[in-house]
């Protein structure tokens, strides 16, 4: 590697070292504007997650000998592609955070009809510029001593992972397809909390981050919306314009709703449900009477039905589903709440109504 960029024009190596304590004492002597990491696996984890805590802003080049590929690192955020030539990569500017993506290769990881039910759905109403492959994993153990034997024997590139397991096991893998994909962002939707717990969450975070890889766990799925995901208390903001433009189109259910002579006449799904379950909705609330719309839109929900789990959460006293149910029903309240009736209530004498 050090044959390759010395004389070449416009670069200078000012320094070379090991995968040793002292290197960072080197860097930070010599404070180079690029740094090429010629590790993989693990030990490339360990050196990105140090090097961007003690040099933040330190632009990082990775070439990784196991796929001839290489990446670019800023902070913390993925922001590289596949590449010829060592050189290009360390000569290109950094392009992140501009105008959002017109292109998306998606990459799901189902087990069960949970996560094929929503890859479907995607692929029928997504953007036209979004590629979406699909992997069902093997039959795994509970605790994975080796994953790297549990993956498939081709990941393809991708800027989202998905990941719809329905087994803890299977999130244990997405860390190591997120690597191998070369993803910018994770979604990893909590809809079931025995399928991604909270400390297997955690653990999840920490890894992808080490990667530079942005990572959301939306509880329920249909929470999320271009800059966060959760509700109530738990709300959580995030800025990445993968998950954004996913969350433009797929998300928490947003309707604009057109009614006559107290009827609904139309309906325009402006963000679907991941699981389409905002679409089938719509489709039957047409004709339906203003006064009735929201009632049966939960009714509707649950009729699709809705696959969230049915255990109260503690952190927030209420079931999945249910609350899934209620994002449903707040999206046609929104719409429609200007036409209904306001509630009749008694005015004591010598109030005025207006406070």
């Amino acid at each position: 590697m050090e044959t390759l960029l010395r004389g070449q024009p416009g670069l200078e190596v000012v320094g070379t070292g090991g995968v040793a304590p002292e290197v960072f004492s080197r860097i930070r002597e010599v404070l180079p504007d690029v740094v090429v990491v010629g590790a993989s696996g693990e030990e490339q984890e360990a050196l990105l997650s140090r090097l961007f805590l003690e040099f933040p802003g330190l632009k990082v080049v990775c070439l990784n000998l196991d796929d001839n590929r290489i990446r670019i690192y800023y902070h913390q955020m993925k922001v590289g592609r596949q590449v010829e030539d060592l050189v290009e990569a360390i000569r290109q500017p950094l392009e992140w955070g501009g105008p959002r993506p017109a292109t998306m290769r998606i990459f799901a990881i189902v087990q069960g009809r949970y996560g094929q039910r929503i890859v479907e759905n995607i692929r029928a109403f997504g953007p036209q510029g979004w590629t979406v492959e699909s992997w069902r994993p093997p039959d795994l153990p509970a605790l994975l001593d080796d994953p790297e034997q549990y993956l498939p024997l081709h990941v393809p590139p991708a800027d989202l992972i998905l990941a719809l397991g329905e087994r803890p096991a299977v999130a244990q893998l997405i860390p190591d397809i997120a690597r191998r994909a070369d993803a910018r962002a994770v979604i990893a939707p909590v809809d079931h909390l025995a399928w991604l717990p909270e400390g297997l969450i955690r653990q999840l975070q920490e890894r992808l981050r080490r990667l530079g890889v942005e990572a959301v766990f939306p509880r329920p799925f249909c929470s999320l919306t271009e800059d966060g995901y959760n509700l109530r208390h738990q709300r959580v903001a995030y800025s990445n314009p993968w998950i954004s433009e996913f969350a433009r189109h797929f998300g928490r259910p947003v309707f604009r709703i057109r009614c006559e002579d107290g009827v609904v006449k139309a309906i325009e799904v402006e963000r679907d449900a991941a699981c389409g379950c905002a679409r089938f909705v719509a489709e039957r609330l047409v004709g339906v009477p203003v006064s009735e719309a929201v009632h049966q839109a939960g009714l509707y929900h649950h009729h699709y039905p809705c696959l969230a789990g049915m255990t109260i959460e503690r952190s927030l006293g209420d079931t999945l589903l249910h609350l899934s149910g209620q994002l449903m029903r707040q999206a046609v309240e929104v719409e429609v709440a200007p036409l209904l009736p306001r509630a009749a209530y008694l005015v004591p004498k010598g109030r005025s109504e207006a406070r």
